[in-house]
């Protein structure tokens, strides 16, 4: 408690104050949650939650990630001395037996470590992050500290063996530190060669092996290090990842030029040197502590306290998630229908009111001139095509919009939990479930059947299909599943096919049974698709949809391709959060949010097999610009789904396009 926790404290109390000044106000409650969870050494539980929770994909690594470490070793030091208390104490084995209870342990949990990194993303980031996976690397250190007496023992020879070992463990431990680059699957058998190697450091260590790497190791500077590890262990993330997202064009580290990387890394060092003086040492070394165990224990209870105290008091008070003033809503022209009123609620989009206040202001220059959309008559039907055009005023008004309105529908601190309700109803499948769900909307009984198929890019659209499912009286079956496209492709969720191809064949069989009038596929743009290969992206996805539509069309009267959403460059909600008054910092290029070569790909496949091409951003983008804002409406989610609010916002670009299709 005297050596970690007074430092660990420390950092996690001013990571708190500077997340507050430096990051926007929907990350500062992710870090407050985080500096709890690192307070009370569960990082690693709750790291692993957000990593394997699918919705929370696209998020910034946090400041306190690192802690995940330090949690797995705090838990590690709960677990094993009460183990040893059990094993010694009062069942009073010997300490041969006590050796191969260790190296039984030991091999469990590395048999467990393997197994699981080697299976699905999801065991994969359970064998990284959790305990039972990585006991077997400190027990490699308890098995060194129980084999002390005999390593002391050692002949001269052995002695010498063990020096060269240990300058073999050195330069490997050197060499890993730069080529662990991406390794595919990690922890797994690649772990044993940093522990095992390390273990050769500390076995020529304890021996003062002649002529060992304690010749290097025992030179000032490297000492130094090495007494303030812990310390530059604790302050260089929080450093490198708080400048990286407030500074870096892309918010990440990488962003980063090396020179300011290389600053922030001296500057670590700084602030270990400091820590380390006026709190780490004062404290390990405290004859008022050091007298009684109970006193460091009741210091280590108050630095968890003032680390979920901080927490708590981040998330309890947290930064306004608007600019003030109202924008109007907008409604916008359904089939048949004329372009909407934008002056209908008093205001037009782009406008400012304050609470109170009957006059507005405009925030930004607008325009209502119609521009169309360069190619609508091109994908879209006639009907859709029109709309498309009618429509466009209020996409183009929206790029006016300066600042995030108080009337924001979600708001942006309800953003990431407004989801289409197949998500609380369980009819999009989760990772690992495979087993297709009957899930039926609209008209139960209705006499045209549609049916929803994809991923949870198919998923965003439901909201809008539900609605207008229900007012026309149509049969809304879903297939959903997270992570899974109905293209036949390889994805990093599945690389081997075991779980979104069955799954993809038990829809398939389905929809044969049903023989419904109409099947809408829509998938996310895959970016690793053929990367491990090294073939082209698009090439590989002609090929998976190929094979897909090859199968679907004889089933269904209709086959619909519904091309995926633009794609903003970050979390929407995020960046309006860190930018209330620059909304356009948060739009970006029609250019960079289509692409282009996968819509090609799926307008060629759907002329070949006589189906459908629908490209939804035309729905969403001007001809230079998405916004993410329209109206009061809030588009997107997060770096890729748009809200359940914006797709029943879009409903009548969906109901113009089933009603073209079916016609």
């Amino acid at each position: 408690a005297r050596r970690l926790l007074p430092a660990s404290g420390l950092v996690v109390i001013v990571t708190l104050i500077a997340s507050r000044l430096m990051l926007d106000g929907l990350s500062q409650a992710d870090v407050a949650h985080d500096a709890v969870a690192a307070s009370l050494f569960v990082a690693n539980i709750r790291f692993w939650n957000v990593g394997t929770d699918y919705l929370a994909q696209g998020l910034k690594e946090s400041p306190l990630l690192h802690f995940w470490s330090l949690a797995v070793e705090e838990q590690f030091y709960l677990v094993w001395p009460s183990i040893l208390l059990l094993l010694v104490r009062f069942a009073r084995i010997r300490r041969a037996v006590l050796v191969g209870l260790i190296a039984v342990m030991w091999t469990v949990s590395l048999v467990a470590c393997v197994w699981l990194t080697y299976g699905s993303p999801t065991s994969q980031s359970w064998a990284f992050f959790m305990l039972p996976a990585r006991a077997w690397e400190l027990l490699s250190g308890a098995a060194l500290a129980l084999s002390s007496a005999w390593l002391l023992r050692m002949s001269p020879a052995a002695k010498q063996v063990a020096g060269v070992l240990g300058w073999a463990g050195l330069g490997a431990i050197v060499a890993m530190a730069i080529v662990y680059v991406d390794v595919p699957r990690f922890p797994g058998f690649v772990t044993l060669l940093p522990v095992v190697a390390t273990m050769f450091v500390v076995v020529a260590g304890t021996v003062d092996a002649p002529q060992g790497p304690l010749l290097l190791l025992r030179v000032r500077p490297l000492q130094w290090l090495g007494a303030h590890s812990y310390a530059i262990y604790l302050w260089h993330f929080p450093m490198l990842v708080l400048a990286g997202r407030k500074w870096a064009t892309n918010g990440e580290i990488a962003g980063l030029s090396l020179a300011a990387r290389l600053a922030l890394l001296l500057g670590s060092v700084g602030l270990a040197a400091v820590s380390q003086h006026f709190i780490e040492n004062p404290v390990r070394f405290s004859p008022v502590l050091a007298k009684d165990a109970t006193r460091s224990l009741v210091m280590g209870a108050w630095v968890v306290l003032l680390g979920v105290g901080g927490g708590a008091l981040l998330l309890n008070n947290p930064p306004t998630l608007s600019a003030g003033g109202t924008v109007a809503e907008v409604t916008l022209a359904s089939v048949g229908g004329s372009a909407p009123d934008s002056t209908a609620a008093g205001t037009v989009p782009g406008t400012s009111v304050a609470p109170g206040d009957t006059t507005t202001t405009p925030a930004a220059t607008t325009t209502t001139t119609p521009v169309r959309v360069a190619d609508a008559s091109k994908d879209n039907p006639p009907a859709l095509a029109a709309l498309v055009a009618a429509n466009l005023p209020v996409l183009t008004e929206a790029l006016a919009i300066g600042s995030v309105p108080d009337n924001l529908n979600p708001s942006l601190g309800r953003a990431s939990d407004d989801l289409p309700q197949i998500y609380d109803n369980g009819c999009i499948l989760d990772v690992g479930n495979n087993q297709p769900k009957d899930c039926i909307y609209g008209d139960p009984n209705g006499a045209t059947t549609i049916v929803l198929f994809g991923d949870s890019h198919a998923a965003e659209w439901m909201p809008g299909l539900h609605a207008v499912a229900a007012q026309n009286g149509w049969r809304l079956i879903v297939h959903t599943k997270k992570a899974c496209p109905h293209v036949e492709i390889p994805t990093s969720q599945d690389p081997n096919g075991t779980d979104c191809a069955v799954w993809r064949e038990r829809v398939i069989e389905r929809i044969g049974a049903m023989q419904p009038d109409l099947v809408i596929m829509s998938s996310y743009r895959y970016k690793q698709v053929g990367s491990a290969a090294g073939r082209d992206p698009d090439t590989v996805w002609r090929e998976g949809l190929d094979l897909t539509l090859a199968k679907v069309r004889p089933l269904a009267d209709h086959v619909l391709l519904l091309g995926d959403s633009a794609t903003p460059r970050e979390v929407v909600p995020n960046c309006l959060a860190g930018n209330l008054s620059n909304v356009p910092r948060c739009v970006n290029s029609r250019s960079e949010a289509v692409k282009p070569g996968r819509l090609g790909v799926e307008r060629d496949l759907a002329e070949q097999y006589q189906a459908d091409f629908v490209p939804t951003s035309d729905w969403l983008c001007t001809d230079t610009a998405c916004p993410v804002i329209v109206g009061n409406v809030l588009m997107y989610r997060d770096d890729s789904h748009i809200t359940a609010t914006a797709s029943v916002f879009l409903a009548p670009y969906l109901e113009a396009t089933v009603r073209s299709v079916l016609a």
